[in-house]
C-alpha cells in the first residue's frame, strides 16, 4: 500500500505538473475585470503587479470578457497593480497585501480622465473576504509584533479569536509551545501548514513539528473551519503560517527580553507557610535576531534565531519534602530561507529550520503533593528541511511543488534524574514522617523521520478557477517506552518503615540490607516499537464565480492513513459566499474532515501486548526474591508470571488467537477505523465605515468513530448503581460468593475484584478448561467515540487607521462527546455502555469565551494595547474515587449517583478564567537607519487565580467529601500568575 501511495504520488505530480497551475497556502491569487466608463468589457488591457520588497514583477492581459487572473503571486511585501489600455487613463492601486491561500479582487474601471477612474479591492488584508465561506483570522507581521506573547510564542496566537481555547487540561503539555483546541475536536485535530508543506508531527500530532521563531513568520491565517478540499488531516482547524522572505535592502533586528524573578506574583493558594520557600521565582532570559536582504539581484535570504534560558520555581507542599524544586528550562530555535528568482515566471525557495530544548520539570510535574524523586528530564530536538518550486505557465496557470524532510531525534526523551534501582523507605523518626525516594529505570526514548512530495494545482477557466493537488507523507517512528517512561527493567525495592535516624535510613548500610526490603517490582519484557505510517491525499476544488456577488465553492477530497484499516475515506465540502449589497458577505458550507490517528497508539497495544511488558513483584520468601540488593537480569527461575493487563491492537486476530481465543472477547474490532466529523457553517460579515467591520456566525459538528480504549474481557454482567455505595458482588453490606461481612473499603474492593474477575470471558474460559486464568483488562482500541458542537462566534475587528487596531471576539459554545480523545485513561462507568450513559460534557468545554484584544497609537510615539480574556470555568469528572465497580477502572469510570441516576461525565464546574495583558511600547530613533523600541508587558496583571485542575472525588456517602470542587496544587493546576516580561528591540 505504501508503494502504490508513493507511486501515485510521483504520477499526480509529474502528470499535473506539465498540465495545470497551482496555488499552494503561502501564494495568492488577484482576479477581477477591467471596464470602460459605460461598463463595457476592454480586452487587451495591460495589468502589472509589482511587489515592492521584492521587485518582482508579473503581467497580464485581459481576456475578451474584461476579466484577469494573476496567481501564485508570494504574499511577502505589497503590491502595486497597475492597468494601463491606449485612449484611457491607468487605473493604480497601491498597498496591496495578500492573505495566503486567499483571492482578492481588484476591480478596475478605466476612465478617459484620471477622475474618472475607480478601483474597487476586496479579499486583501482588512477586507472583507468573499471567495470562500472559511472562517478565521488572519494575522499580519503587524499584528505578531505587537501582541503580548508569553516566552513569544507564536502558537499561542489563534487564540486572539475566542472560538481556539489553550489545552489546559489535557494530559501532557510538555513542549515548548501552545496548544490549542479549535471547535469541537481535541488538540492533536489542528492541523498546522508552514509555506505549503505540512506541519504536523504524525507520532504525536500534539503541535508543530519544528517549532519557528516570531521574527521567521511573515503571517499566520486561523481558521475555525478550514473548508478548502486541499486542507486533510484534520477535524476542522488550520493554523497556515507563511515564512519570511529577503527583500532588496538588508534588514535586521535583535530583541532581548527578560522577566525578572523579584516581579512575579505568588500562585494563588500558596504561602511560604505551606511551600516553605517564595512559590513563584521564575526568571526568564531570551535573546531574539534576525537578518534578512538581497544576495544578488534575483536572490535574497532571511535567517532568524531565538535562545531562551528559564529558571522557575515549583513549590512542594507535601510535609515528606516540603521546598521548592527549580525547573530549568533551556531552548533553541533557527529558521534560515533562501528565495531565488529564475525568471519573472519562475520561483523558488529552501527552507531549513532547527528546535531543541530540554526541561528538568516540564509542565511543572513536580510540586504540590508530587516529589523531586519523580523529576524526569524531557528533551527534544527536531529539523525540518523544505523546498518550493514555483512556476508560471500563463497568468492563470501556476505549478507549485513542495519537497520536505523532517528528522525528530528526539521527538521525546525522558529521562530520570537518578538512573537506576529504585529504593523506596517510609521514615519515621524523631517525630518526623517522610518517604526516601531514590533512582528510577523508567524512561523514554522516541525518534521520528517523515517525507513529503506534494503539488497543489490549480487553472481559471472563466467563471471556474479550479484547483488539484495531492500530498503523501512517509513516516517512520518508533523507539522505547511510552511518553513520560514506562517499564521499570531495573526494579524497585520497598523497604519496611525506618525508625532510627533519618541520616542511617538513606545510607548504603540500611538500603543495602535485604532483610529490612518487605517488596520487590521489576518489568520485564520488550519495549521497543516501530511504525511506518503512510498519509496520502488529493483533491478537486472548483471555486465557481456565478455572478459578480457570488461564488460556489465545490470541493471533493480523498484521504488514506496507512496506520488506519479505513479506505473509503472520502470528503467532499460545499459552500457559498453571496454579496447581498456592497460591503455585506453572507456564507455557508457544509464538509467532510477526516481526522489522523497518532502514530504513538501503537506504543500501547505493542509495550501492553502478551509479548509485551509486565511488572513482576515478589515478597521476601516468595519464589522470585532476590537473593541480594539487585535486579534480576532476566525473569527468575521458578517464579509465576503475573495475571497481567493487556492492550491489543484491532484486526490482528490471528496473531492473538495464540494466546487466547478472541472470539471469546466482548466486541474485538476487525478494523481501526478513521474519525471523522460533518462540520457545517452559516453567517454574515458587514465591513462598516472607518475601517470597522462585524461578523456573526453559527458553526456545527458531529463527529463520529473517535478512538479510544476499551475492556473487551470486562464482566459480562453490567454494573450501573442506582444507589451510593453500591458494589459490584456485595449485597446489604455482605460479599455474594463468600457470605462474609463487607463494610470497610478494602473489603469491599477485594469482593468487588473478585466478582468481576470471575465474570470475565477469558477467566470463565480458562476456569472451564482447568488453567487458572492469566489475564485481567484486555483493552482495545475501538472506534465508538461521538462528540458533538455548536458555537455562535462574534467578531467586531477594526483594522488599523486612525491610530487604533481592536478585535473584539466573543463565541458561546457547547461542546458534547462520550469520550475524551486526548485524556488518558477514558474508561467508561460500564464498557457495555459506551454511548448514552457516557454523553457529557466535553473536558474543554468553555461555554462562554471573549477575548478583547487591541492597540492605541497615543502621542509622544507611545504604543498602548493588550489582551484581556474573560471565559467560563472548564468542566472535570466527579467520581466517588473508589472501584465500585471492580474492573479496575478507579478514578475516571465510577461516578456518584444523585437521586437514583449516575451522573454525566464532566459534570463538575470549574472556575471562571479572567486575565488582563496589557503592554506599552515606544520607539527611539538610533541615527539614519536604526530604531530601538523598549517594550513593557504584563500578563494576568491582577493576578486572578486560574484555575484548571479540581478535586473530583464525591466520595460514596450521601453528601459529598469536603474537599469536592477544590483546586489543584502545582504550577500544572493554574494558569500563569502575574509577570511582567521587558524588552529592548533594535531595528535597522
Amino acid at each position: 500500500m505504501v508503494k502504490v501511495c508513493v507511486w501515485i504520488s510521483l504520477g499526480c505530480v509529474a502528470l499535473l505538473s506539465l498540465a495545470l497551475s497551482a496555488q499552494t497556502s503561502d501564494t495568492a491569487t488577484v482576479r477581477g475585470h477591467v471596464l470602460d466608463p459605460t461598463h463595457a468589457a476592454i480586452a487587451g488591457a495591460k495589468i502589472t503587479a509589482v511587489n515592492a520588497q521584492t521587485g518582482a514583477l508579473r503581467t497580464t492581459v485581459s481576456q475578451a470578457d474584461g476579466t484577469y487572473t494573476l496567481s501564485g503571486l508570494p504574499i511577502a511585501g505589497a503590491y502595486t497593480i497597475v492597468a494601463t489600455h491606449p485612449g484611457f487613463q491607468p487605473a493604480t492601486v497601491s498597498n496591496i497585501t495578500l492573505i495566503g491561500g486567499a483571492t482578492a479582487t481588484v476591480n478596475l474601471d478605466l476612465g478617459v480622465t484620471a477622475a474618472a477612474t475607480t478601483v474597487t479591492v476586496t479579499g486583501t488584508v482588512g477586507a472583507v473576504r468573499s471567495d470562500e465561506p472559511q472562517l478565521g483570522d488572519h494575522l499580519s507581521i503587524q499584528r505578531i509584533q505587537n501582541t503580548p506573547l508569553l516566552g513569544n510564542q507564536i502558537t499561542a496566537l489563534p487564540l486572539l479569536n475566542s472560538a481556539n481555547r489553550p489545552a489546559i487540561n489535557q494530559g501532557d503539555i510538555f513542549t515548548n509551545q501552545t496548544l490549542i483546541i479549535t471547535g469541537g475536536s481535541g488538540r492533536r485535530e489542528t492541523s498546522y501548514q508552514i509555506d505549503g508543506a505540512n506541519g504536523n508531527d504524525s507520532w504525536g500530532r500534539q503541535t508543530i513539528f519544528t517549532a519557528l521563531p516570531a521574527d521567521a513568520v511573515q503571517e499566520m491565517t486561523v481558521l475555525e473551519n478550514a473548508f478548502s478540499a486541499q486542507y486533510g488531516a484534520t477535524l476542522g482547524g488550520v493554523v497556515n503560517i507563511v515564512t519570511k522572505s529577503g527583500g532588496q535592502k538588508l534588514h535586521g533586528d535583535f530583541q532581548y527580553t527578560f522577566r525578572p524573578n523579584r516581579t512575579a506574583a505568588q500562585l494563588v493558594g500558596y504561602s511560604t507557610l505551606s511551600a516553605a520557600a517564595h512559590p513563584t521565582n521564575d526568571l526568564f532570559n531570551q535573546a531574539d535576531w534576525s537578518l534578512s536582504g538581497p544576495i544578488d539581484g534575483h536572490t535574497q535570504f532571511a535567517v532568524s534565531g531565538e535562545g531562551t534560558w528559564r529558571e522557575r520555581d515549583s513549590p512542594v507542599i507535601s510535609p515528606a519534602a516540603p521546598g521548592v524544586y527549580k525547573g530549568k528550562y533551556r531552548g533553541g530555535l533557527l529558521f534560515a530561507r533562501l528565495d531565488h528568482q529564475f525568471s519573472d515566471a519562475h520561483t523558488a525557495f529552501l527552507r531549513a529550520d532547527i528546535d531543541s530544548m530540554y526541561d528538568t520539570n516540564p509542565n511543572g510535574s513536580v510540586g504540590g503533593n508530587t516529589l523531586p524523586s519523580t523529576a524526569r528530564i524531557f528533551r527534544r530536538r527536531t529539523y525540518a528541511l523544505a523546498a518550493g518550486d514555483n512556476y508560471v505557465l500563463s497568468s492563470a496557470m501556476v505549478n507549485a511543488l513542495r519537497l520536505q524532510f523532517q528528522l525528530a531525534s528526539p521527538i521525546t526523551q525522558f529521562a530520570p534524574v537518578v538512573f537506576g534501582t529504585g529504593f523506596s523507605v517510609p521514615i519515621a523518626a524523631n517525630g518526623f514522617q517522610t518517604t526516601f525516594s531514590s533512582g528510577t529505570s523508567q524512561s523514554a526514548l522516541l525518534l521520528n523521520h517523515q517525507y513529503e512530495i506534494g503539488d497543489t494545482l490549480s487553472a481559471t477557466w472563466g467563471k471556474h478557477q479550479v484547483t488539484f493537488g495531492e500530498d503523501t507523507i512517509l513516516s517512520h517512528n518508533g523507539g522505547n517506552s511510552k511518553e513520560f517512561g514506562g517499564p521499570n527493567f531495573l526494579g524497585t525495592f520497598n523497604y519496611a518503615i525506618c525508625t532510627v535516624s533519618v541520616a542511617f535510613c538513606e545510607s548504603p548500610a540500611y538500603l543495602g540490607n535485604l532483610a529490612d526490603v518487605t517488596s520487590f517490582t521489576q518489568s520485564f519484557g520488550s519495549d521497543t516499537y516501530t511504525v511506518n505510517d503512510t498519509l496520502f491525499g488529493v483533491f478537486a476544488q472548483d471555486n465557481i464565480h456565478l455572478r459578480s456577488n457570488l461564488t460556489l465553492d465545490l470541493g471533493l477530497r480523498y484521504e488514506l492513513q496507512t496506520f488506519t484499516n479505513s479506505r473509503n475515506n472520502w470528503a467532499p465540502r460545499l459552500g457559498f459566499a453571496y454579496t447581498p449589497w456592497q460591503n455585506t458577505v453572507v456564507r455557508g458550507g457544509y464538509g467532510i474532515y477526516y481526522a489522523q490517528v497518532n502514530d504513538n497508539a501503537a506504543a500501547d497495544y505493542t509495550l501492553g501486548g502478551p509479548q509485551g511488558v509486565f511488572n513482576f513483584s515478589a515478597r521476601p520468601g516468595q519464589p522470585g526474591f532476590p537473593a541480594s540488593v539487585a535486579p534480576w537480569l532476566s525473569f527468575p527461575s521458578g517464579a509465576n508470571v503475573p495475571v497481567r493487563s493487556l492492550t491489543i491492537a484491532p484486526n490482528n486476530a490471528a496473531y492473538y488467537n495464540q494466546f487466547f481465543p478472541v472470539s471469546a472477547l466482548n466486541g474485538y474490532p476487525n478494523r481501526l477505523r478513521t474519525p471523522y466529523a460533518e462540520q457545517w457553517s452559516f453567517g454574515l460579515e458587514h465591513a462598516f465605515p472607518r475601517d470597522w467591520t462585524l461578523s456573526a456566525d453559527y458553526i456545527g459538528s458531529h463527529t463520529v468513530h473517535t478512538d479510544r480504549t476499551r475492556d473487551l474481557n470486562s464482566p459480562v454482567a453490567p454494573f450501573i448503581p442506582t444507589a451510593q455505595n453500591q458494589w459490584r458482588g456485595v449485597t446489604n453490606g455482605v460479599c455474594d460468593a463468600t457470605g462474609q461481612s463487607a463494610t470497610s473499603e478494602r473489603a469491599l474492593s477485594t469482593c468487588a475484584s473478585n466478582a468481576a474477575n470471575a465474570g470475565r470471558p477469558l477467566w470463565i474460559f480458562d476456569a472451564a478448561a482447568g488453567i487458572a486464568p492469566k489475564y485481567t483488562n484486555v483493552d482495545a482500541l475501538v472506534n465508538d467515540g461521538e462528540a458533538w458542537y455548536d458555537a455562535l462566534e462574534l467578531n467586531l475587528n477594526h483594522r488599523f487607521s486612525h491610530n487604533l487596531q481592536v478585535l473584539i471576539s466573543y463565541t458561546w459554545s457547547h461542546a458534547l462527546d462520550t469520550v475524551d480523545p486526548d485524556v488518558p485513561s477514558q474508561a467508561p462507568a460500564d464498557n457495555f455502555l459506551t454511548g448514552r450513559l457516557e454523553k457529557g460534557n466535553a473536558i474543554f468545554d468553555q461555554r462562554h469565551r471573549l477575548v478583547l484584544s487591541g492597540l492605541y497609537a497615543a502621542p509622544l510615539q507611545i504604543t498602548l494595547g493588550g489582551i484581556a480574556t474573560l471565559a467560563s470555568g472548564t468542566p472535570f469528572n466527579v467520581v466517588t474515587g473508589t472501584d465500585n465497580g471492580g474492573d479496575g477502572n478507579r478514578q475516571e469510570a465510577n461516578r456518584p449517583v444523585v437521586n437514583g441516576v449516575m451522573i454525566a461525565r464532566n459534570s463538575g464546574q470549574g472556575s471562571p478564567i479572567y486575565s488582563f495583558d496589557p503592554f506599552l511600547e515606544r520607539p527611539f530613533q538610533l541615527g539614519d537607519k536604526a530604531t530601538l523600541r523598549l517594550r513593557a508587558e504584563a500578563f494576568n496583571l491582577f493576578n486572578h487565580g486560574n484555575f484548571v485542575s479540581f478535586n473530583g472525588v464525591y466520595g460514596n456517602g450521601l453528601t459529598p467529601l469536603p474537599g469536592l470542587g477544590t483546586n489543584s496544587i502545582g504550577l500544572s493546576s493554574q494558569l500563569t500568575p502575574r509577570e511582567f516580561q521587558f524588552s529592548a528591540r533594535v531595528s535597522f
